[in-house]
Order: C-alpha cells, then structure tokens, then sequence
C-alpha cells in the first residue's frame, strides 16, 4: 500500500535517515516497526505518538498468534 507521509516527526534524532520509516509507520498505523537498529529503541521512551518496535523474533511470534 502507497502511504504518503504528509508530517515529518523527526523523532530519531540521532540517525535521521531513520525518521522516514518512523513518519509512516505512524501514517498508517502500523502495529510495529520491525527493526534490529540500536536507533529506533529511543521511541520507547517517547508517549507521542507511540510506535511500538519489535525484533524480528517478535513479529514471528506475533504472526504465529494470528
């Protein structure tokens, strides 16, 4: 699915070439981002808007649920 990102949150600031893949996880509502980057565990301290990131080992878990 095309999802275009309209607002740009900046939220990693430490690595911005991750922030693209944050903006649209929160544009389409994505359950997770899925990543091993040390960069993203910074969103788990922030509240807003709050973007869950799993292991890969998670989402299979996850998957094997459904």
């Amino acid at each position: 699915e095309l999802i275009t990102r309209f607002y740009r949150w900046n939220l990693i600031k430490s690595d911005p070439d991750d922030n693209p893949f944050v903006d649209v996880a929160i544009a389409s509502g994505a359950y997770a981002v899925v990543t091993f980057d040390r960069h993203f565990k910074v969103l788990k301290s922030i509240p807003f808007p709050k973007v869950q990131v799993i292991t890969l080992d998670e989402f299979m878990a996850v998957l094997s649920n459904i």
